[in-house]
């Protein structure tokens, strides 16, 4: 009886523990598949974008923890200011889940304002402030640009002045610059954009010691008097370097005058227009073969830039202080076509930092300073 008994306690507890690992398999199998189909994404916590910034509904997710977005990802339209709902979705398995989100098209950013630095008149001459002036902004909008300050043109001084802008949102940006009146505008100083000291002496232009010569800044009629002799030393050494490789240079084209010039232009203008005539050729005045300091080689064409001589000029000049004044590709800042034969001599320093690892640099670009003629 007793021997009964245990048996049916044995087997009773056979049972509740086959019941009780059966219940624990049950709940870790429950487990595993209440995990394996559990979604969870992590938003980032700065939901507020820039107006008219490029964001996609995927740069919204911080994370996913679990499962996968099977929302397509898109381009989010940025350019309303304001609230905008949008949801992604994520599945795990059997599991989906749609998380439902707002965003804010914002906008905390000022305008920026292009504008130069310094701008010089004579007194007496009204000039437009606003003329060189742009303004950009996040928002696309129209934005003007007005001038704070005092100033006048019928006085001569330095006037520090302020350009400023505002937004439709209320994002200010202001600029400042200087406008200089002078009274003798063949002798006064100014300050270019790359913050070179410019000087003009006589009517002849400087910046940082150099003589400089464009549309914008010209020589007086009576001015130069042949190639100078730092010019001509450059181009006797060059070429005598050219000559021990068996390739031949010789000027074409030294100094002209001032009427020189003249008769050229004239000519060309007759000839081509005077819209056409500009960007090859320099109005009187405004010539760098009148500074002593410019020359052209051999056949003055563009097939010199192809031939053996025109190829070392390009990558050699700079070494005996010459550049190539006009490049390739530079003919909206210089006004001028790539002239491949024309050299001007600025020193070794200078032109081996224009020369620039092959890629041209203009005097232009280097000083930041315009050629434009005033009146086209």
């Amino acid at each position: 009886m007793k021997k009964r008994k245990r048996r049916i306690k044995k087997k009773i507890k056979i049972i509740f523990i086959i019941s009780l690992v059966s219940i624990i398999v049950v709940a870790i199998s429950m487990f595993l598949i209440i995990l394996n189909n559990k979604v969870n994404l992590v938003l980032k916590k700065d939901l507020n974008v820039q107006i008219n910034s490029e964001v996609s509904l995927y740069s919204f997710v911080e994370k996913i923890k679990s499962g996968e977005i099977i929302s397509n990802d898109k381009e989010i339209d940025t350019s309303t200011l304001g609230k905008q709902d949008l949801s992604i979705k994520v599945k795990n398995g059997s599991t989906t889940k749609e998380y439902k989100f707002t965003i804010n098209v914002v906008d905390t950013i000022k305008p920026e304002i292009d504008a130069p630095s310094e701008i010089t008149t004579v007194v007496n001459k009204e000039v437009d402030l606003l003329k060189d002036v742009s303004v950009s902004d996040n928002s696309k909008e129209d934005i003007k640009v007005e001038v704070k300050g005092e100033y006048d043109f019928h006085k001569q001084g330095e006037y520090n002045l302020d350009y400023y802008a505002k937004d439709s949102s209320g994002n200010e940006a202001t600029k400042q610059f200087k406008l200089i009146v002078v009274s003798d505008p063949d002798n006064m100083t100014f300050t270019t954009s790359k913050g070179f000291k410019g000087e003009v002496i006589d009517g002849v232009t400087y910046i940082d010691g150099v003589l400089i010569v464009n549309k914008t800044y010209s020589l007086p009629s009576d001015y130069g008097n042949g190639l100078t002799s730092a010019t001509q030393n450059a181009f006797n050494e060059m070429n005598a370097d050219a000559k021990s490789l068996n390739l031949n240079l010789w000027i074409a084209s030294g100094y002209r005058s001032y009427w020189t010039q003249n008769t050229l232009y004239n000519n060309y203008v007759a000839l081509d227009g005077k819209e056409e005539a500009d960007t090859y050729s320099a109005r009187p005045g405004h010539s760098e073969h009148q500074t002593g300091l410019a020359f052209d080689l051999n056949s003055v064409e563009e097939s010199f830039a192809n031939t053996d001589e025109g190829k070392w000029v390009k990558d050699n000049c700079y070494r005996y202080g010459l550049i190539i004044r006009y490049p390739k590709g530079k003919e909206n800042i210089t006004g001028y076509m790539y002239e491949s034969w024309h050299l001007r001599y600025v020193g070794v320093d200078l032109a081996t930092k224009l020369y620039n690892n092959g890629d041209w640099l203009t005097l232009e670009e280097y000083f930041g300073i315009d050629s434009k003629y005033e009146s086209e």
